[in-house]
C-alpha cells in the first residue's frame, strides 16, 4: 500500500461503512457479494476461510447473512477477492481503485512483484488524488480516439500466422503516426506521446532487469509502466510494445512481460513487437536515413547499425528485430551483428553514436505526468501529504522535496526527467 494510505482509508470507504437502516438485509446482500467474488476467484467456502483466518461455516454464515461482516475483516476479504471494500459494501466502485485491489489479489510471477506493487501504488495514488482534488480521468485526444476506434474495428480478429500479424502490426503503426501527423523521422518524448493521445498513464521505474514491463486497463483506467534498469533504447521499445496490447484491445486486464514473454512465439506477441517496430522506426524513415549516409539499402553496415540505434533511440535487438522484417538484414546477418555485441559496435563507432542511447541506462524515474502535476499542485496547497508525493516521485530525501514543493519548483522538478 501507499505511505499514508492504511486500512479502510486506503480502500476509499466510510469510517463506519456496515452502518445500516436495515442491518439483517444488508448483511444478507454483502454476503451475496462476498459469495459471488468467491466463485468469481473460484474458490471454495473452505479455502476462502483459510485465506482470512475462519471457519468454512463462518464463511457460510457471512455469504447467507446470518453473520454480519466485522468492520476489522473488510480490508482482509477485499484482497483476498480481488474487489474492493466499497463493492462489498454495495457502494459506488472507483476503477483505480478497483485495479488496485484486484493487482493485490491477483497471482503474479516472483519477477513481477515489484512491478505490481509499483502499479498498485501509482492506481491508489490516482485515486487519491480523484477524491482530494476532484482530478478529471485521463483521456484520449481526438486524433488517439480515431486509433482506437479504427485498430478495434480493423483487428478484432486474433490473425492466424506470423505473417499476418506482422502486417497487423506494421498497418496500426502505419496508421497511428498518420493520424497523430508523425511523419517518418524518429520520434523523441515516446511516453509524452501515450499519455497525450491515448487515455493512458505512463510510467518509469528502476524494477529491475528480470521483468521489462506490463500494461494495465480496465474500462477507463489504464496504466503502462516499463523498468528503466534497461538501457533507453530498450525501454522505448518496451512502451510501445505495451501500447500495441492496449491498442489492440488485449482481453487480458493485467498484461506482465519479461523479454521471453515479449517475444514469444504467438500472434499476439508478433503483432506487438512489428507495431513496436514500425511505430518506432517505419520503414520510410529507416531508408531516408540510410540514403543519407550513402549506404545500399540491402547491405548495411556495421556503422550505419550504430548511427541507426543513435537516430531512432532504440537497441541493437529492436533495430536487427525491425531490419529483418523490412527485409534489409537477412537472419544470419542479424545474428551475427548482435555477435559482434552492441558495447563494442558503439565503442568502434563511437562518432555515430554521441549519445549512446543504445547502451546508456538511465534508471529514470517518471511517474505519470497527471498524477504529478496534480500531486505537486495540491502540496503546495496543503491538501495532499508530503509522503504521497514522495511516493509518487519515489523519492526518500523528504525536506529537499518540501523545500522544492514550497518554492514552486514544480515544474523544473518534472522537466529534469529524461525523456524516452
Amino acid at each position: 500500500m501507499t505511505e499514508g494510505l492504511t486500512g479502510l482509508a486506503a480502500l476509499g470507504v466510510p469510517a463506519t461503512p456496515l452502518e445500516s437502516a436495515e442491518p439483517e438485509q444488508h448483511a444478507a446482500q454483502v454476503g451475496a457479494r462476498v459469495a459471488a467474488a468467491r466463485r468469481r476467484r473460484r474458490l471454495s467456502g473452505t479455502e476462502l476461510g483459510e485465506m482470512v483466518g475462519l471457519r468454512k461455516d463462518q464463511i457460510s454464515k457471512i455469504e447467507s447473512g446470518r453473520r454480519r461482516l466485522d468492520v476489522a475483516e473488510l480490508p482482509h476479504f477485499a484482497a483476498v477477492l480481488g474487489v474492493t471494500a466499497r463493492y462489498i459494501l454495495g457502494q459506488a466502485d472507483r476503477p483505480a481503485l478497483a485495479i488496485a485491489a484486484r493487482l493485490a489479489a491477483g497471482a503474479s510471477p516472483q519477477v513481477m512483484r515489484s512491478a505490481r506493487r509499483r502499479a498498485r501504488q501509482l492506481f491508489e495514488i490516482d485515486d487519491l488524488l480523484t477524491q482530494v482534488t476532484a482530478m478529471p480521468p485521463v483521456r484520449s485526444s481526438a486524433e488517439g480516439l480515431r486509433v482506437a476506434e479504427q485498430a478495434r474495428a480493423k483487428f478484432g480478429t486474433l490473425p492466424r500466422s506470423k505473417a499476418a500479424a506482422q502486417r497487423q502490426g506494421r498497418e496500426l503503426a502505419e496508421l497511428t503516426r498518420r493520424e497523430l501527423d508523425l511523419g517518418s523521422d524518429a520520434l523523441g518524448d515516446v511516453a509524452g506521446v501515450m499519455e497525450q493521445h491515448f487515455a493512458v498513464d505512463v510510467a518509469l521505474s528502476p524494477l529491475g532487469t528480470d521483468a521489462d514491463g506490463l500494461c494495465v486497463h480496465s474500462g477507463p483506467a489504464a496504466l503502462i509502466l516499463a523498468s528503466s534498469d534497461f538501457p533507453d533504447g530498450h525501454v522505448r521499445f518496451t512502451l510501445a510494445h505495451e501500447l500495441a496490447h492496449h491498442l489492440f484491445d488485449d482481453p487480458r486486464e493485467v498484461i506482465e512481460e519479461a523479454e521471453r514473454d515479449m517475444f514469444a512465439g504467438t500472434a499476439v506477441e508478433w503483432r506487438a513487437n512489428a507495431f513496436a517496430g514500425h511505430f518506432l522506426m517505419p520503414e520510410r524513415g529507416v531508408r531516408s536515413v540510410l540514403e543519407w549516409l550513402g549506404e545500399a539499402p540491402n547491405a548495411v553496415s556495421e556503422r550505419a547499425v550504430v548511427a541507426l540505434m543513435e537516430h531512432f533511440g532504440v537497441s541493437m535487438a529492436a533495430l536487427i528485430y525491425q531490419l529483418n522484417i523490412i527485409g534489409m538484414v537477412s537472419y544470419s546477418a542479424g545474428q551475427q551483428l548482435r555477435g559482434r555485441g552492441v558495447m563494442s559496435l558503439v565503442e568502434l563507432h563511437r562518432e555515430a553514436a554521441p549519445s549512446g542511447a543504445a547502451t546508456t541506462v538511465g534508471h529514470v524515474r517518471r511517474p505519470p505526468e497527471r498524477l504529478a502535476r496534480r500531486a505537486l499542485a495540491a502540496a503546495r496547497e496543503q491538501r495532499l501529504g508530503l509522503s504521497v508525493v514522495a511516493s509518487l516521485l519515489e523519492r526518500d530525501d523528504d525536506e529537499q522535496l518540501w523545500d522544492e514543493i514550497m518554492a514552486g519548483h514544480a515544474q523544473a522538478m518534472l522537466d529534469t526527467s529524461i525523456v524516452l
